[in-house]
């Protein structure tokens, strides 16, 4: 997202204002389904299929709302985890802040399809990484509290045994500060080795800044597939007034990863577009990310481009910026079949985008708006089930989730919405992960 103003000013005003124009989020209903409806006791839904996860990045105590999925896509809310660490209580402008996965990499980008699976989440306000075991049916288990090695850790990602996080620089001082890595110390990446069992262990002197530029708008940490480069976006950098509508900002900052887990020459990539904000890969290792273009000040411009990444760490570009109506178009998710890519875009209306998506990077816009009336302004964090047949949508400003069915030729078909966190202002819910 980009704002007017800077920090927590911005994103409060412009958050009240936006949910000053939407109806007041309700409690559970017809049309936000409460979890006893969910039980699938009389098997209306299936089996139990896998589980979906929303963190609330609560400061007074971060925690991971469960849900069971059954086969027909519905959810049933199994319970609240608290991940023994606190949220900051403000949007953090990223994606990815929790993960599923294991030693070898993550469900999602990818597409790691394992019964063994741990769910790492940052807690942005303590400087923690909680790493959690999922159990039969959905449940989590505590594995340990992680410190991140920096300061408010936002981001992070697992593959080969690696896990690495990214830090936006800011520090709390006690007051919900949403500056999104533009004030205090520089973002940062920092490793840790993951075993068999989900522990972390700290890897000496694996801390590496990114662009360096203080106005960075640090986004997303990610693996390509093999597991050979680190990707980190940043939005806002190599702008030189961030508050104001911009011109051609934003860099895609890469890493070879060496035989010790430690990070190698860094290489700074113009983005296509403006404003490159979440990613994903297909199986192919092609880069596909999403591009704000001034966010709430870029209205109708939101966009979509694809790229190669090299051995080298180099980037390839192989779609121009596609871009779908959208404002402030931020996270992306690729099927497992790697044909079809969904985008959501935070302000304006609020929606889904669907794309398809080509082997090489390509990209071409299938439906500005696949999603259905559900879908509103707030909308963020997507992740699909394994078997990609169905999207989970969460909306940071009232909390809930959308489930969609995702069909054969890439139209979605809504099918509930349940309320997995408290409202906010402040749009303080992020993070969403299923299989």
């Amino acid at each position: 997202m980009r704002f007017a103003l800077p920090g927590a000013t911005a994103v409060a005003l412009l958050a009240l204002a936006a949910c000053a124009d939407q109806p007041t989020p309700l409690a559970p209903s017809s049309d936000i389904t409460a979890s006893a409806a969910r039980s699938g006791a009389n098997g209306r839904h299936g089996k139990v299929a896998g589980a979906v996860y929303s963190m609330s990045n609560d400061p007074a105590g971060n925690h991971v709302v469960a849900y069971r999925r059954f086969e027909s896509g519905h959810l049933d809310r199994l319970e609240s985890y608290p991940t023994g660490g606190t949220g900051s209580g403000g949007f953090e402008d990223t994606a990815n802040g929790m993960i599923l996965g294991n030693a070898r990499g993550e469900s999602s980008p990818n597409n790691l399809n394992e019964s063994e699976k741990f769910l790492f989440v940052t807690n942005a306000g303590s400087n923690s990484i909680t790493v959690f075991k999922v159990m039969p049916k959905g449940g989590l288990k505590l594995v340990e509290v992680q410190p991140s090695g920096g300061e408010k850790p936002v981001s992070v990602t697992v593959n080969h045994g690696l896990l690495y996080v990214l830090h936006s620089g800011e520090f709390m001082d006690g007051e919900i500060t949403t500056p999104n890595c533009t004030t205090g110390n520089l973002p940062s990446v920092t490793g840790f080795r993951v075993s068999a069992n989900g522990h972390l262990e700290p890897i000496p002197n694996s801390t590496r800044h990114l662009s360096e530029d203080h106005h960075s708008g640090c986004a997303q940490v990610s693996f390509t597939p093999n597991g050979r480069v680190l990707v980190v976006t940043e939005r806002l950098a190599g702008d030189e007034d961030p508050t104001s509508a911009a011109g051609d900002e934003g860099y895609i900052v890469t890493f070879v990863v060496k035989e010790d887990g430690r990070l190698g020459q860094r290489r700074i990539t113009d983005a296509t577009g403006q404003g490159p904000f979440g990613f994903t890969f297909n199986k192919q290792g092609a880069l596909f990310t999403t591009e704000q273009f001034d966010g709430s000040m870029g209205p109708n411009q939101g966009a979509a481009a694809g790229y190669m990444v090299n051995d080298d760490g180099t980037l390839t570009p192989a779609s121009p910026s596609v871009h779908n109506g959208g404002t402030d178009t931020c996270w992306f998710v690729i099927t497992d079949d790697g044909k079809y890519g969904f985008a959501t875009s935070f302000f304006g209306d609020g929606r889904i985008s669907s794309y398809l998506v080509k082997p090489n990077g390509g990209l071409e816009l299938l439906n500005a708006t696949a999603n259905t009336d559900q879908v509103d302004q707030g909308a963020s964090d997507i992740s699909l089930s394994e078997d990609s047949r169905y999207l989970y949508q969460l909306n940071s400003f009232k909390g809930t989730i959308n489930v969609f069915r995702v069909g054969n030729d890439g139209g979605l078909t809504y099918l509930e919405t349940v309320q997995a966190q408290a409202p906010s202002p402040l749009a303080a819910p992020l993070g969403i992960s299923a299989f």
